[in-house]
């Protein structure tokens, strides 16, 4: 079977967990915070593969897709990181029996991870599978303890807490996939020449960049709240595009035009303020 297609199931799997868990718990929580809680702990999973893969090279994935390993890394990392543990999340928070559950998982893991080895589509460098199981079960329980928190929202920062890493991981996640398309692309030639590499420059530049610019988004949106202040993220957005387009490190290509990556940004930005809005209010 063609590497991709192993990453391809697992994701549906995990995702059809996540799913399937969800729908069975529709009645004792509001799917709109479910799928809130979805994009907390996925952007927390993105958050640490970034630190681990991104910036200190732990492991690689080979799907077989694309020739350069490090577009192979973020290829695997799209397949896996929205599905597997969001799925351990869910199993973990809505399912009473924590430790047979905790146990499970953690097993389920790392299985999957020494038959990928095994099968020669991953690579350990540095990265032992016991920090597969401590990254795992400290995973689960920030993942646990913080749904707590959210379930019935009684105070404003855990839930601007979660609305950050919502925002982060919305007004992100077009931009790995522009990226491996080969429509735009971040040239730093400072960070370029530490890790030589394109995609792991872009990827360190606008994943950096999106962690700051969150931050101002939410406070605009979340703390703020009048109506006139939710359009300067709008405003902030389209100048800083084109100000690194003009400075020649937004690198458009094929035929992409900055008006493009522009409404991208508003969509996601719409999204995210409908999102704050309607979902996890205060009881």
């Amino acid at each position: 079977m063609a590497s991709w297609l192993w990453y391809t199931w697992l994701s549906a799997i995990c995702f059809g967990v996540t799913v399937f868990v969800a729908y069975r718990k529709r009645k004792e929580y509001e799917l709109s915070t479910l799928a809130v809680y979805y994009l907390f702990v996925t952007c927390i999973t993105w958050i640490g593969e970034f630190v681990a893969l991104g910036l200190f090279d732990s492991y690689e994935y080979k799907p077989g897709i694309f020739t350069d390993q490090w577009a192979e890394n973020l290829a695997g990392h799209l397949f896996l990181n929205a599905s597997m543990f969001p799925a351990a999340a869910f199993l973990i928070t809505l399912y009473p029996q924590r430790l047979l559950m905790l146990s499970s998982i953690t097993a389920f893991f790392l299985l999957a991870e020494y038959l990928f080895e095994s099968l020669g589509i991953y690579e350990q460098h540095w990265w032992k599978y016991y920090m597969s199981a401590i990254n795992v079960i400290i995973f689960m329980t920030i993942a646990r303890k913080w749904f707590e928190k959210i379930k019935h929202p009684q105070y404003n920062i855990p839930r601007l807490l979660t609305f950050y890493f919502v925002g982060f991981l919305i007004i992100h996640t077009p931009f790995p996939f522009l990226l491996l398309l080969r429509k735009q692309h971040y040239s730093i030639e400072m960070i370029f020449r530490i890790v030589g590499n394109m995609y792991r420059t872009s990827i360190m530049f606008i994943f950096s960049y999106h962690l700051i610019e969150t931050a101002v988004i939410v406070y605009f949106v979340c703390v703020l709240g009048k109506w006139y202040w939710k359009l300067l993220p709008f405003v902030m957005t389209a100048a800083v595009q084109t100000a690194l387009a003009k400075m020649n490190i937004l690198i458009l290509t094929e035929g992409w035009k900055l008006i493009y990556t522009i409404a991208l940004y508003w969509v996601c930005l719409a999204v995210f303020m409908l999102l704050e809005k309607y979902t996890l209010r205060p009881g």
